[in-house]
């Protein structure tokens, strides 16, 4: 059996990766070229391509962790390759796969462990509802909306003709979110962030984001840009708004889902990484499902 080679993921490898991407389909966000490309470094994320698949794992050491593999080759053979990979390394083997993928394995694979990761699952809303924000459960989202709308403000795509205002914005918000925080786990995780915005503005063109800008009075103030994970699926990577007004986040959430102009059914916003206030602020958005991702560990 051929063995899998893993190496550093790098932009030229975009237009394979996307092509056995959207042959999968799958909605959620660690199914997309951007996300495996900008997190590279600080989950040591390798890729392969091999027998109609593309390959996919984060991680070193002992502990690596595999998403399923994109393509269309066999289940059977993608497994029996990942199994000698690990085996010869002496370490298990750990797949992350969305609820029908896992089905779809533990019934090949009976004696596999299957876990729910909750900290990784994708919240998905209707792109309707998002524009819209109809009916009691989106009352208070009105409110703030009302109250920014009231300002001088305009929305753009985002391009490289203000990318270099959204780098200036960016800087404000590590000094309001990052620079007296004082707790090690935050900062760690909002560094984390800084550096993904800003690898994110360096390639934005080559990894083919789409993204929108929101001002007041003429100066940044929000901005947010993503990437299609699927036909009806759309994910947003990154959100980021200035304390300065009011329903800022609300109205730069609802104005770039217009922009997409009804492309996607649904808005993919990805996790919460276990943070109770982002789990809290990604519910009050009533998703319509939660991408569900289990962790199956096969049997050595």
């Amino acid at each position: 059996m051929a063995e899998l080679e893993f190496k550093r993921v790098e932009i030229s490898d975009r237009e394979m990766a996307r092509e056995l991407l959207e042959k999968s389909n799958f909605r959620g966000c660690e199914y997309t070229f951007g996300n495996n490309f900008v997190w590279r470094n600080i989950y040591n994320v390798e890729v392969c391509f091999a027998e109609g698949f593309y390959f996919c794992k984060q991680g070193e050491g002992n502990d690596i962790r595999f998403t399923f593999p994109t393509g269309s080759g066999d289940i059977k053979r993608a497994v029996g390759l990942l199994t000698e990979y690990t085996r010869e390394r002496g370490v298990p083997l750990r797949l992350t796969a969305n609820k029908d993928v896992t089905q779809r394995l533990t019934g090949i694979y009976p004696d596999s462990k299957v876990v729910l990761d909750r900290d990784i699952c994708d919240y998905v809303y209707l792109a309707e509802d998002l524009e819209n924000l109809a009916g009691k459960k989106y009352h208070g989202k009105r409110n703030h909306l009302n109250r920014f709308y009231e300002n001088d403000w305009s929305f753009e795509p985002l391009t490289a003709d203000n990318i270099a205002e959204c780098r200036a914005m960016n800087e404000r918000w590590r000094a309001e979110n990052l620079d007296k925080c004082g707790v090690a786990e935050v900062e760690e995780s909002k560094r984390e962030e800084l550096c993904i915005v800003e690898c994110s503005f360096k390639h934005y063109d080559e990894l083919g984001y789409t993204g929108g800008v929101l001002r007041v009075n003429g100066e940044v103030q929000a901005f947010t840009f993503g990437e299609r994970s699927s036909e009806d699926c759309f994910v947003v990577h990154v959100e980021k708004a200035l304390r300065q007004y009011q329903g800022a986040y609300t109205a730069v959430n609802r104005e770039f889902v217009k922009l997409l102009g009804g492309r996607y059914k649904y808005i993919n916003r990805e996790d919460d990484t276990g943070s109770e206030g982002l789990r809290k602020a990604k519910l009050s958005y009533h998703p319509v499902f939660l991408e569900e991702k289990f962790v199956i560990t096969f049997g050595r």
